[in-house]
């Protein structure tokens, strides 16, 4: 189903950040949009690890992640982001690309500077990001591709290091020697928005020591900001309330929260099983007892009214089908 509104849309709107989750597949998208919340964000990493089960990264196609994300867009009528990583191995690629994700009614892409995934090179050419020139050369493409619709382009950089401690001043498999800093970090960001990037988005920049970073970006960045992945270390929060951020110019943030509740959900509904070796546990605890009206809103938003809005068209047009659906339900 189309979004009820685009990101510009729900920026421009409220007085306050907008939350974008991450998801990873339709299911999680349904339940985040039974929440209550308005935006997703499609985490590259998350639906990575759907489709192969947590293995090393770039192990899945620019294909595979479109088809994807049609399919959580064409799920729930929020307004859906989606990690493109670099878009392309080229310009031209990333515009072919940024295209189809448009056309499949995504609402939001980034495009991030890193190259150790999307040109192959890293290993022999010692290439851990792009130069700032090649990276903008793909932001520019992307504008240019989602030209006459409502999606918006993200310049993105992974170059800064720092942040969460989990990275160790580095981020995923680029060690800290290997970073660029801040200073990059903010040019490259300047020169997104001289591009044509309708937001920008430094990542390592999440964690309650990076308020410096955060007053910097402020004060050198222009135009809208989006604050990755909001996180916790060592039991404390980026910020108290996000209204911080909002007051430091950051307009819509993620974070890696339904993908966590899943699996923990699965293990403790695996492991009960095993240890019971019945289901009276998951028969009885519907949903991880999920708050019953928040379930039947979840319930609600499933293609149940689309399925019998096709079904009796097929009545309708094709008679046979009625033969078709007595001779099932004799078989069930």
């Amino acid at each position: 189903m189309p979004a009820a509104k685009s990101f510009f849309q729900l920026i421009k709107e409220r007085n306050e950040i907008l939350w974008a989750p991450c998801v990873y597949d339709c299911i999680s998208a349904r339940v985040a949009e039974a929440i209550g919340f308005e935006a997703v964000t499609i985490s590259s990493s998350e639906q990575r690890d759907s489709l192969t089960g947590g293995r090393m990264r770039g192990l899945i196609s620019m294909d595979e992640m479109l088809y994807s994300a049609e399919r959580i867009a064409k799920s729930t009528s929020m307004a859906v982001f989606a990690d493109t990583e670099a878009g392309g191995a080229t310009p031209m690629d990333t515009y072919k690309n940024i295209k189809r994700f448009a056309e499949a009614g995504i609402m939001a892409v980034n495009i991030e500077d890193e190259a150790i995934v999307h040109l192959g090179k890293t290993v022999i050419d010692d290439q851990c990001f792009l130069s700032a020139e090649q990276w903008a050369m793909h932001v520019q493409a992307a504008v240019e591709a989602v030209k006459g619709t409502d999606c918006m382009v993200i310049a993105r950089t992974n170059c800064k290091g720092g942040g969460a401690k989990k990275f160790n001043n580095g981020y995923f498999a680029i060690t800290a020697d290997r970073m660029l800093g801040l200073d990059e970090a903010i040019r490259r960001a300047q020169l997104g928005i001289k591009v044509g990037a309708h937001m920008t988005m430094i990542q390592s920049i999440n964690a309650y020591t990076e308020r410096e970073s955060w007053k910097k970006i402020h004060d050198l960045v222009p135009g809208w900001m989006c604050y990755p992945d909001i996180h916790a270390d060592d039991g404390i929060s980026d910020v108290d309330d996000v209204d911080e951020l909002y007051k430091m110019g950051f307009q819509l943030i993620t974070c890696h929260c339904l993908s966590k509740g899943a699996i923990s959900g699965m293990m403790k509904y695996g492991t009960k099983l095993m240890k019971d070796r019945n289901t009276v546990f998951s028969e009885n605890d519907d949903y991880l007892g999920a708050d019953k009206e928040l379930l039947a809103k979840y319930r609600s938003l499933g293609t149940g009214k689309d399925y019998k809005e096709v079904e009796a068209k097929l009545e309708k047009n094709y008679p046979n089908v009625c033969n078709y659906k007595l001779s099932l339900e004799k078989v069930r």
